[in-house]
């Protein structure tokens, strides 16, 4: 998971990646279940939108598949290029520093799957994920999935500290966290076929969050 906003929530995830993972190293509850799928639907493509510090990327490449792993945040993805060096992973997987509401740097119809934890839940406008939503539709082949994960509206988080704007709110420990009904989900489908939206809670630190996982096809 990343940070991606303005350059106040970019420095916050720098500061935050000099923790060796601040999430822990276990794959997330997500990841693990999104894994299940691709292997059963034989995809080995994959482009991870907000990878972090990668605890769901090494599962990944583990089992098998190849990951294009994007995040914005320098600090994380230096620390994701030792790691895979270190584990002789480098030929496997490509790690790329990148702004995703500039622009997805894949070509059309490249990638099996688009797999995202709670990186949408970011201080990113509906506006924004949407076109982000659009350049994951771009780059996925016929029948490719789009897996994310959102925090929800039943998150013990939501509409508390100080409040962004839209449905967003920074806080104590200075992150902006947007949040999601299924309203805004369907909203931000067009062009996919929603296969399933599903809560879950995730119990990765520092706190339970309650989340949505939302599977997409592209037709």
């Amino acid at each position: 998971m990343q940070g991606q906003g303005g350059k106040g929530q970019k420095r916050q995830w720098d500061e935050t990646y000099k923790s060796k993972e601040f999430f822990g190293s276990n794959p997330s509850e997500l990841g693990i279940k999104a894994l299940e799928i691709f292997k059963k639907r034989g995809m080995r493509k994959v482009l991870e939108l907000g990878c972090g510090q990668g605890r769901d990327t090494w599962h990944f490449l583990k089992n098998g598949l190849e990951v294009t792993a994007l995040d914005y945040s320098e600090t994380g993805i230096c620390y994701m290029r030792e790691r895979a060096k270190e584990q002789g992973l480098e030929q496997a997987v490509v790690l790329q520093v990148q702004d995703v509401r500039k622009g997805i740097p894949l070509p059309d119809a490249s990638m099996d799957a688009v797999f995202s934890h709670m990186f949408f839940t970011m201080e990113i406008t509906e506006r924004e994920i949407a076109y982000i939503m659009k350049e994951c539709l771009r780059v996925l082949r016929q029948g490719g999935l789009n897996i994310y994960s959102v925090r929800n509206l039943k998150d013990p988080h939501y509409g508390k500290f100080t409040h962004k704007g839209e449905e967003m709110y920074e806080n104590p420990m200075g992150f902006v966290v947007h949040f999601f009904d299924e309203a805004k989900i369907v909203r931000l489908s067009e062009g996919y076929v929603i296969e399933g939206i599903s809560e879950f809670d995730d119990t990765s630190p520092p706190f339970i969050k309650k989340l949505y996982q939302v599977t997409m096809r592209k037709p």
